[in-house]
């Protein structure tokens, strides 16, 4: 389970596309993490057609995205069922560069429709025992 903070929803409810870039989100002067953060992509809808395949990383130091720099790409798993119902595309923890203030995600696939994607970071999760 983890921590969500209304400031750290990259999108919620957003319409697939081949490409979808999220919401730019502000993680502080000089990245203000100093552990990976926690990202959860997921499908609040199923997709009617065609997948989401990837999900890339970005940080910049600055909120337009100038010199946008990857941290890392997840590529969702062929297990999960886009079209049946709601899935986690991808859970996973990302290293954010050291002095790049400004996150996002930028979600893409092989021309999704029809579904609906949600996405946000934490700096942490718990998990009940």
């Amino acid at each position: 389970m983890a921590y969500i903070d209304n400031e750290l929803i990259f999108c919620n409810d957003v319409a697939t596309a081949a490409s979808v870039t999220s919401e730019v989100l502000d993680i502080g002067l000089g990245g203000a993490f100093v552990h990976p953060l926690f990202i959860d992509v997921k499908l609040t809808a199923p997709v009617t057609s065609g997948k989401v395949e990837t999900i890339t990383v970005q940080s910049s130091a600055t909120a337009a995205f100038a010199a946008p720099v990857t941290e890392m790409s997840v590529t969702v798993g062929a297990s999960v069922n886009q079209t049946k119902k709601a899935a986690t595309l991808a859970q996973f923890y990302a290293p954010i560069r050291a002095g790049n203030r400004y996150v996002r995600l930028v979600i893409a696939g092989n021309a999704p429709t029809g579904g609906k994607l949600t996405a946000y970071m934490s700096s942490g999760t718990a998990v009940n025992l």
